[in-house]
């Protein structure tokens, strides 16, 4: 699955537009790489 496919995925399952899902997903694997990164983990 690449990110549009999951993009895609995530907005038809919660009825969100894919332009929003999009900013939310692109937020929350900033986060996730930056916590990998920096300590190592996400929990």
């Amino acid at each position: 699955m690449d990110t549009q496919e999951l993009i895609d995925a995530v907005a038809a399952k919660t009825g969100s537009k894919k332009a929003q899902t999009a900013g939310t997903l692109d937020a929350l694997i900033g986060i996730v790489t930056t916590a990998v990164t920096k300590d190592g983990t996400v929990q």
